[in-house]
C-alpha cells in the first residue's frame, strides 16, 4: 500500500487520507511562513491511491511543475508544487514487502548544495540531474529532454521570484533568487551546456531591472559577461533594459560593455548592426571611471 509525503526544505510531512491544508495560518495542517502565501493557500486531498492539489483562491496562486493550478490537479511521484516563494516535492512511498521501519532519504545537490527529496530524479532548485552512480536504484533515468525541461522550469521559477520580489520592493529576496540564477547558469556554462534565448533573456532582464533599482553594477557585469560567454547577441528586449540603467551604473560596468560591443562589431551578420549601434550609444552615455572592486561575478 502506497503512502504519500510532502517535503519542504529539510522537513517532511506524511499526507494522511483526507485533506491537508497548506497556508500561512498557524491553524493549517502545514504552516508556511512566507508573505507570498495566503492564510489558507491550497489543500492536498488524498483518496485511496489518488492525490490532488487544489488552490483555495489564493492571492498569488499555486503552480504544479511550472503550470498554474486551476481546479484539481492530480499529483504524481516527484511532482513539484510552487506555493508563494516555496517549492514542495510530492513523493509516493511504497511500503516495503518485508517488515521494517519506513525511512525517507535526503540528498544534497552536488551543483547548488540544496537539500531535496531522495525520491526526486533531479534537484528542484537548479535542475541538476545526478549521474548514475549518485542516483538511487529506484529512480528511473531521465532523458536529456526531461532534464532540460526541469532546468528550464527552475530558471523560470527563479525569474518569477525576482520579478515578484521587485514588485514588492523586497530587494534581499530578489538578490537571493538572482544568486540562484547565476549559480545555475554558470554551472551549465562551465559544463559546455547551451541555454536557449527564451530561457536566458528573461533572466537577463530581471537581473538588469534589479541592478537599475539598486543602482549597483555587480549584476550588470555578470549579465554582460554571461552574454559574451554565451556568444549571443543581446536581444532588443535586453538592449532596452540596458538603456534604462543609470549612466553611473553603466560606467561602473564599462569594461564589460566595451568587450561585448567589440565582440558584436566583429560579427559579420548585418542583422546585428542595430545592436552594435545601440551598444555604442550606451558606451557614449556611460561616464568613464575605473571599475570598482567586486568583479568576482563577472564572466
Amino acid at each position: 500500500m502506497a503512502r504519500f509525503r510532502l517535503r519542504l526544505l529539510l522537513q517532511e510531512f506524511d499526507l494522511p487520507p483526507g485533506e491537508t491544508v497548506l497556508g500561512r495560518s498557524p491553524e493549517c495542517h502545514v504552516t508556511i511562513d512566507d508573505p507570498l502565501v495566503s492564510r489558507e493557500h491550497a489543500k492536498i486531498l488524498v483518496a485511496g491511491d489518488k492525490v490532488v492539489l487544489r488552490d483555495l483562491g489564493s492571492r498569488n496562486g499555486s503552480k504544479l511543475n511550472g503550470r498554474p493550478v486551476a481546479g484539481d490537479a492530480e499529483l504524481h511521484d516527484g511532482d513539484r508544487m510552487r506555493i508563494g516563494a516555496q517549492e514542495l516535492v510530492f513523493s509516493r512511498v511504497v511500503a516495503p514487502k518485508r517488515p521494517g521501519r519506513a525511512t525517507g532519504s535526503l540528498r544534497h545537490c552536488r551543483n547548488c548544495q540544496s537539500p531535496y527529496a531522495g525520491e526526486a530524479p533531479s534537484c528542484p532548485v537548479c535542475g541538476f540531474t545526478p549521474g548514475a552512480e549518485e542516483t538511487l536504484s529506484t529512480v528511473t533515468a531521465q532523458t536529456p529532454n526531461e532534464a532540460f525541461d526541469r532546468h528550464s522550469w527552475s530558471l523560470q521559477m527563479q525569474v518569477e521570484l525576482v520579478e515578484k520580489a521587485i514588485s514588492l520592493v523586497r530587494l534581499t529576496e530578489a538578490e537571493r533568487a538572482i544568486q540562484r540564477i547565476a549559480l545555475a547558469v554558470d554551472e551549465r556554462l562551465s559544463t559546455g551546456s547551451n541555454i536557449e534565448a527564451t530561457q536566458i533573456d528573461p533572466a537577463f532582464i530581471a537581473v538588469l531591472r534589479f541592478a537599475a533599482l539598486k543602482a549597483e553594477a555587480e549584476w550588470v557585469r555578470w549579465a554582460l559577461g554571461t552574454m559574451r560567454r554565451l556568444d549571443r547577441t543581446p536581444s532588443p528586449a535586453v538592449i532596452e533594459q540596458l538603456t534604462l540603467l543609470p549612466p553611473i551604473v553603466l560606467g561602473a560596468a564599462q569594461q564589460h560593455l566595451d568587450e561585448l560591443t567589440s565582440w558584436v562589431a566583429g560579427r559579420r551578420d548585418p542583422e546585428v548592426q542595430l545592436v552594435h549601434e545601440a551598444l555604442e550609444s550606451l558606451r557614449v552615455q556611460a561616464p568613464a571611471r575605473p571599475s570598482p572592486s567586486g568583479e568576482e561575478r563577472s564572466g
